[in-house]
């Protein structure tokens, strides 16, 4: 059994307390093909003080940016499959190419039909991103069925 000096105690509820004090709740959509395949509760992205006043984030170029949601899925699923791309409409996403698709690193995998669970990650901002307000679309989706937990939030690459 792993047991804690109150020191290192201390330590380590400083960095939980420190890194979720930090993580601002922001507005999302779910999207309609969702709807009934899973439920999202909170979307949290960091750093995103514009989130106070209910105004897109303003995600820095040459830094990452920490994002994680809650979500239930109504289906049951060995792995997923993640997903995170500019949403120009309805159906047309410019995906972004530099994400890991291997959603089981950042969440717990098999996930299970009425279970809640978070799923967090580093999102990079590359340089060569214009400077832009962008709708943003993410995704976890069972490759096998193609039942899918997705959302939108709404972004503007800044300097």
């Amino acid at each position: 059994m792993l047991r804690l000096s109150s020191l290192q105690a201390i330590a380590f509820a400083i960095v939980l307390i420190s890194s979720s004090a930090f993580a601002e709740v922001v507005n999302f959509e779910p999207c309609a093909d969702s709807v009934d395949t899973c439920t999202i509760q909170q979307v949290r992205v960091s750093p995103c003080p514009e989130a106070v006043s209910n105004a897109a984030c303003h995600i820095r170029r040459k830094h990452n940016s920490e994002m994680s949601f809650d979500f239930t899925p109504n289906f049951d699923a060995d792995t997923l499959k993640a997903s995170l791309g500019w949403a120009k409409s309805e159906n047309v996403e410019l995906p972004l190419l530099t994400m890991d698709r291997e959603a089981c690193k950042y969440t717990t995998c098999p996930v299970r039909a009425g279970v809640k669970q978070t799923y967090t990650t580093q999102v990079p901002i590359e340089a060569k991103f214009p400077l832009s307000p962008y709708t943003i679309r993410w995704a976890l989706k069972d490759p096998v069925s193609q039942k899918r937990c997705c959302f939108t939030i709404d972004i503007k690459v800044v300097r």
